[in-house]
């Protein structure tokens, strides 16, 4: 109020009311929680996304470093394996086989391409030696199938040999804890996956999909 002539100092209520600093710390704090609160909505509503997007920057910051060998799969007749569970062959066989073969892969399904008059067993070592990748389809019912159990084991061979790229972990339905048996919790903390996503991100899913077969054998990302 400096210079203002006493006459024309006409003071309200509100200007002579102190601002208590607790106010702006009371703001403060709520202004933080709510913005926390947003956060963890959006993450745990777009989890699926986020881990898509992870795994293709850390694919894509490693090709740029040089970090992944070149390899081809023009050695292989068949681009992948898919090993899943009867329960989830409808979306497989409708939806995953389609898409992916109207985008020029060649993949490999029991249902289709094994010999008739073969045993399972062989079937799979013979089908496994002319595919380049596995493609491993994951849900609650794939992780109670012993036959499913059976496959994961028999294909871990591949990935001990070839490295973890040469596995694509697709997680189509989140497993329950009580059906998260020892070799696919192993395989999900050592192996980069997908998270099937519809709607918002899907466009997402199939291109991380799409990028995770074509991705060369060498040193993988990192599991997110």
């Amino acid at each position: 109020m400096h210079r203002v002539l006493l006459k024309d100092y006409n003071p309200t209520k509100e200007s002579c009311t102190p601002w208590n600093p607790l106010f702006t710390i009371a703001i403060t704090l709520a202004s933080f929680t709510v913005l926390c609160l947003v956060l963890i909505l959006a993450a745990y509503k777009c989890h699926s996304n986020i881990r898509n997007y992870c795994y293709l920057f850390r694919l894509h910051t490693l090709k740029r470093k040089g970090y992944i060998r070149l390899n081809s799969s023009e050695d292989y007749e068949y681009h992948a394996f898919v090993v899943y569970c009867d329960a989830d062959r409808k979306w497989v066989h409708n939806i995953f086989l389609p898409k992916l073969e109207n985008e020029g892969f060649k993949l490999c399904i029991h249902f289709r391409d094994f010999d008739v008059g073969v045993s399972k067993t062989e079937n799979v070592d013979t089908y496994l030696k002319k595919c380049w990748k596995i493609i491993v389809i994951m849900s609650n019912e794939f992780a109670k199938s012993e036959w499913c159990q059976w496959e994961l084991e028999f294909s871990q061979d591949r990935r001990r040999r070839q490295g973890r790229n040469a596995f694509l972990p697709i997680m189509l339905k989140t497993i329950n804890s009580k059906h998260m048996i020892s070799p696919i919790r192993t395989l999900l903390k050592t192996t980069p996956y997908v998270t099937h996503q519809t709607g918002v991100g899907e466009d997402l899913f199939w291109k991380a999909v799409i990028e995770g077969i074509q991705k060369p054998l060498g040193n993988p990302p990192v599991a997110v």
